[in-house]
């Protein structure tokens, strides 16, 4: 089935964005737009003589840092899960041999 595409309006700065998107990402983009939100109050009272396109760029890299650490936590966890599967698999070895010298 084919999702539906609508029109949702974000607010952002001041600005109202019209966006088109698939209905089954609506909860991405309003999240989204509030944690853009958030970070503009954030920095807009932490660094209140700043000019908005400051405020603006400081928001921007500061979800990039967030993505960056998201990748890097999405990185490790299939590498972890080997790790965990082969430990598993060398304490059977272990547990095995170890039976082998009680007998």
């Amino acid at each position: 089935m084919k999702d539906e595409i609508f029109t949702i309006n974000v607010l952002v700065n001041g600005l109202r964005l019209p966006l088109k998107i698939a209905r089954s990402e609506e909860e991405y983009y309003r999240k989204a737009e509030k944690l853009v939100v958030r970070y503009m109050d954030k920095f807009q009272k932490q660094y209140n003589q700043r000019p908005t396109e400051e405020i603006l760029t400081l928001v921007a890299y500061q979800l990039a840092v967030m993505l960056s650490k998201q990748e890097l936590v999405e990185d490790i966890v299939p590498l972890a899960e080997k790790i965990q599967s082969l430990n598993l698999e060398l304490d059977a070895v272990l547990n095995q041999e170890k039976e082998k010298t009680l007998f």
